[in-house]
């Protein structure tokens, strides 16, 4: 990076009594890590701080910007600065109070550069998984962070490949609208107005499709629990499929022999139907954060989920209590075989057992409904930053 040229230069910083926080992000198009961005810049909003918000990636996505401007008006840019030099002269203009880094990789390229011209920026860093892959991506800036927010407790592996900074740990769980427990009524109603078969036993997922989603592995299983259980079976694959792997779930479903017994919606501005219409929530993917907000969605509707273990999924959700656990063994491959024959063989004779199901649809509701009750986010984030403000 040629630096010489902007660091030659004087410019004027005209220091204001407001702080300036800076977050860096990598993109705006919905997902679980937008959202923490959302909330954390929804939570200075009664703050008087200026807030710039920073992407690097999908220019022409700007999805949750509209909620960012409604939620906290001292918004003043959201730029799209997707390169090391060109995140080098803004942060040299700017000299933020504090930046708010979550893999923004050109921010991380230029804030070793500023350090060596004598330009030290206030970092926090915001960590969703504990895998060694995932903290890897913050060697390089690891000595300029102040805090690292990690979405659950993985403060050992931050300080085995990262660095003894503090670290805050806040969950990604905001508050919510009530949702009401699905009853047939509305379990009928949906299935009617996504075509599903009003009396069949429905399993499925809703959310992005690509191989992180593993979807293809929802497929398999759905097929192993078909073949367990005596009465009608369909299986629901609801939301965007990304482009790339579409073709893999088509021959995932061909191979299994559910392409008569599958409805794929694709892309649907609301996913609340296609959870109100599931008897079972099923997520395969190979690696998450926290705790996926996709099985919020499904447990506080009454809906029983299968996820397997991977980020912070088997911290909280409890094995039997309204969800079950896949102990899937790394965060890299598919879930193996194993698994889904023992998952399908578990809960087939729950799901053929309609008062059993109704206990755990009960305790889902319950369970998902607790969880984001009376956790303050918003004030533990500010907690995280308030030296700085």
């Amino acid at each position: 990076m040629d630096v010489t040229h902007w660091v030659t230069h004087p410019i004027l910083n005209h220091r204001s009594p407001v702080k300036h926080v800076v977050f860096a992000h990598r993109k705006l198009s919905y997902g679980g890590g937008e959202r923490v961005l959302l909330e954390q810049v929804a939570a200075l909003a009664g703050l008087p701080v200026k807030v710039t918000v920073l992407f690097r990636k999908e220019p022409g996505r700007r999805d949750i910007e509209p909620e960012l401007r409604a939620r906290n008006p001292n918004l003043a840019e959201v730029l799209h600065l997707p390169g090391a030099i060109g995140a080098f002269r803004w942060l040299w203009k700017a000299r933020p109070d504090l930046l708010v880094l979550c893999n923004h990789k050109g921010v991380q390229r230029a804030l070793p550069w500023l350090a060596r011209f004598g330009v030290r920026i206030p970092c926090v860093l915001t960590l969703h998984e504990h895998y060694e892959r995932h903290l890897r991506k913050y060697r390089g800036v690891r000595n300029l962070v102040d805090r690292w927010l990690c979405t659950y407790d993985f403060t050992a592996a931050v300080r085995e490949h990262l660095s003894a900074a503090p670290c805050s740990i806040i969950h990604p769980l905001y508050p919510r609208a009530k949702v009401d427990m699905v009853d047939a009524t509305a379990r009928r109603a949906a299935r009617c107005a996504l075509r599903v078969p009003e009396d069949a036993a429905v399993v499925g997922y809703a959310g992005q499709m690509d191989a992180r989603k593993a979807t293809v592995d929802v497929i398999r299983f759905a097929s192993r629990l078909a073949g367990q259980l005596s009465g009608d079976f369909h299986l629901l694959l609801a939301g965007r499929e990304d482009a790339s792997y579409a073709r893999e779930i088509q021959d995932a479903l061909e191979d299994e022999h559910l392409v008569e017994h599958c409805t794929r919606t694709g892309p649907l501005k609301d996913l609340a139907p296609a959870f109100a219409a599931l008897d079972l929530y099923v997520m395969t993917s190979r690696n998450e954060g926290f705790f996926p907000i996709a099985l919020i969605e499904a447990l506080e509707r009454g809906v029983p989920v299968l996820a397997p273990t991977v980020g912070g999924i088997g911290s909280v959700l409890k094995d039997g209590e309204g969800g079950f656990l896949l102990q899937k063994p790394d965060d890299r491959q598919a879930v193996p075989e194993a698994l889904l024959e023992a998952a399908a063989a578990r809960l087939a004779p729950l799901l053929a057992d309609a008062e059993a199901w109704e206990n755990q649809r009960a305790k889902a509701h319950g369970f998902g409904t607790a969880l984001t009750r009376d956790y303050d986010a918003a004030a533990k984030f500010r907690e995280a930053v308030a030296e700085w403000l």
